[in-house]
């Protein structure tokens, strides 16, 4: 069998934080290929792969606002395809702007609650009312990662719709992959890993029977980033520290 792994780079890096701890090292340095083999052969109930083909799917850091992270990105990248831990980099990019909208605070599972007047930032009409309605419109800058849900889909679907791969594995929890998930099931079976610890995002869900069958559904933990980690030099790479 042949699988093909697609990992959503930015998805992975904020799940995995989520679950280890933003400044906790151990899991950083991650060893996809091994990460890969260890979910297929433990969690799918597959056949043995005969190969693996495994994609990352990022973008890079920008150095003129964190120069340390593009350093750390940069390193990383070199030592996965020196340690043959990828088959393929495909990079999306960064986009920086300014975005306007309405204060919010989050709410029960992590839905947006607006904010409203309330002591001690109180709003008032010319006549001195209260505004009890009123709203606070706030203007932030923003910097969004854009393409990696885009590759992941394309590689995904090329490699299928060629018949490259016998089956394949997504490792995101992005519902804007629901489309070709769904349709990849259609014709090989489907792993859908989710790198977070939140709940499934329920565009990803389906049966196990989809399709050609033989899907499957699992959940991250710490402890399966922890025990997939390269080795601390790769060749004259060296884990960055704090990773």
């Amino acid at each position: 069998m042949r699988v093909g792994v697609y990992v959503d780079g930015f998805n992975l890096y904020y799940g995995g934080r989520g679950l280890c701890g933003r400044s906790t090292p151990g899991w950083r340095w991650l060893d996809l290929r091994a990460l890969s083999v260890h979910l297929v052969t433990g969690r799918s109930g597959w056949s043995i792969p005969t190969s693996l083909r495994v994609v990352y799917c990022s973008a890079r850091v920008s150095g003129a606002s964190n120069p340390g992270g593009q350093r750390d990105q940069d390193t990383y990248l070199r030592a996965l395809m020196s340690a043959g831990a990828v088959d393929v980099v495909e990079m999306g990019t960064y986009v920086t702007r300014v975005s306007c909208a309405p204060l919010a605070v989050r709410g029960a599972r992590g839905k947006p609650v607006l904010v409203g007047p309330a002591w001690p930032v109180m709003v008032r009409d010319d006549t001195g009312r209260a505004l009890q309605d009123a709203r606070f419109l706030v203007s932030v800058a923003r910097r969004e990662e854009k393409g990696s849900d885009v590759n992941v889909a394309s590689h995904l679907l090329v490699d299928v719709l060629r018949s490259a791969v016998d089956a394949a594995v997504i490792i995101s929890n992005d519902s804007d992959l629901a489309f070709p998930v769904r349709e990849a099931r259609k014709l090989v079976p489907v792993g859908v890993v989710n790198p977070t610890k939140g709940y499934r995002a329920g565009a990803l869900a389906g049966s196990v029977e989809d399709g050609v069958g033989h899907h499957w559904w699992y959940q991250l933990t710490a402890s399966d980033l922890r025990s997939a980690q390269l080795p601390e030099i790769v060749g004259r790479l060296h884990r960055p520290p704090g990773w």
